[in-house]
């Protein structure tokens, strides 16, 4: 494939083409209204993101409105809803037509040392999604579990997720290298890594990408694809 000289600088090259096929085009803040998730569906479908990320509420419209795969959310996004809620909206994510679900962890009970509890909810959780042919991402919040991110990880992907995602977007802060290395180190090829939270900037994504991250969920889709053309025109 055609690639990206500046990209190749910090050891990733990709084209265009392929950098959109791993970004989550996403939205979700508190505020929003149909326009925002159908522009967000549109941008989706004309950039050839990996998929749009939209509210519970609105996954049917946008996948009646989309060609492309919808993904939303569950458990978001503290994560310490009991696991019958998360299992209710699991249900009501699939019926509504999403394909992929990203769940918050219970922080909650990790930060108390409820280990277990927090393992069974996720087999729980990772056995009602790929009943439903769901793709699940668990959201460990990075920002919030301090020194216990490999752990966090390992329980994840053991309990049967398809991804590991940084962030919410919601937290204290967003994605690091720091983090994805250190997921991808703990998990190995147990699951993929979705790197999510402040990703707004092409060469940040594009190190993430290279440190380990095999998807980007941002809402800078469109400047991220852009903003490669011009690293390529400085290079």
């Amino acid at each position: 494939m055609e690639a990206a000289t500046a990209s190749g600088m910090i050891g990733f090259r990709v084209s265009k083409e392929e950098l959109a096929s791993r970004i989550e085009h996403t939205v979700l803040i508190p505020s929003i209204r149909w326009l925002d998730v159908e522009r967000v569906v549109q941008e989706t479908e004309s950039y050839g993101f990996r998929c749009s990320v939209v509210p519970p509420h609105m996954v049917a419209e946008a996948a009646a409105a989309s060609t492309r795969p919808v993904c939303t959310v569950a458990g978001f996004p503290f994560g310490y809803q009991p696991t019958v809620a998360k299992l209710a909206e699991l249900e009501a994510a699939a019926e509504a037509g999403a394909v992929e679900v990203d769940v918050v962890m219970n922080l909650s009970a990790f930060l108390d040392g409820r280990i277990e509890y927090v393992r069974r909810e996720l087999e729980l959780i990772s056995h009602e999604a790929h009943s439903h042919g769901i793709v699940l991402k668990v959201i460990l919040e990075t920002g919030l579990i301090g020194g216990h991110v490999e752990e966090a990880a390992l329980i994840a992907a053991d309990s049967g997720a398809d991804y590991v995602k940084t962030c919410t977007g919601f937290g204290p802060r967003g994605a690091t290298l720091e983090d994805v290395l250190k997921i991808r180190r703990a998990i190995g090829g147990r699951a993929k890594v979705k790197a999510a939270g402040g990703i707004r900037e092409t060469v940040f994504a594009l190190q993430l990408l290279a440190a380990g991250a095999d998807t980007i969920g941002t809402s800078s889709g469109p400047r991220i694809v852009e903003g490669l053309e011009k690293l390529s025109d400085l290079g």
